[in-house]
């Protein structure tokens, strides 16, 4: 039997002004990869490589720039995805997922990391609902705490 968990009760949420204190992000969705680090790489194929190219690890991560898309509903995590488009500043965002090991009592696994609103929009189209779109560029290394 598979040991695949439901993606349901997953939550995103963002920083608020107070240090720590999440929010989560009404109607997300979906959630794209929040872990999609790419390590760099360098070219060092020289003229004596044989039929590919040959590269070594720059040793430094990119973290990854992530889209997410939300039933626009004007609520207080919303609002506050707004603010920091509009501020540009650098703050925490916390996944949790809904995999509990003990379920009245344990946490999903957390996965917090820094960043900041690199794009934000409102669209409508003929007979679809109303939906918020909204980029975040991370930054730094995440925080990944197992489900307990």
């Amino acid at each position: 039997m598979s040991a695949a968990k439901n993606s349901l009760g997953t939550v995103f949420s963002v920083e608020t002004i107070v240090a720590g204190t999440y929010i989560a992000i009404e109607e997300i969705i979906d959630i794209p990869g929040i872990l999609g680090d790419k390590t760099g790489k360098i070219d060092v194929t020289s003229i004596d490589s044989v039929g590919y190219k040959e590269y070594i690890n720059d040793s430094l991560r990119d973290a990854p720039e992530v889209s997410f898309k939300c039933n626009f509903t004007n609520g207080a995590g919303q609002q506050r995805v707004k603010t920091l488009a509009d501020s540009g500043a650098i703050t925490g965002f916390k996944l949790v997922l809904p995999n509990k090991v003990t379920p009245t009592t344990g946490t999903g696994t957390t996965i917090v990391r820094q960043g900041y609103i690199s794009a934000r929009s409102i669209t409508s189209g003929k007979g679809a609902q109303l939906m918020l779109e909204f980029t975040v560029q991370f930054s730094g290394a995440p925080v990944e705490t197992a489900a307990s």
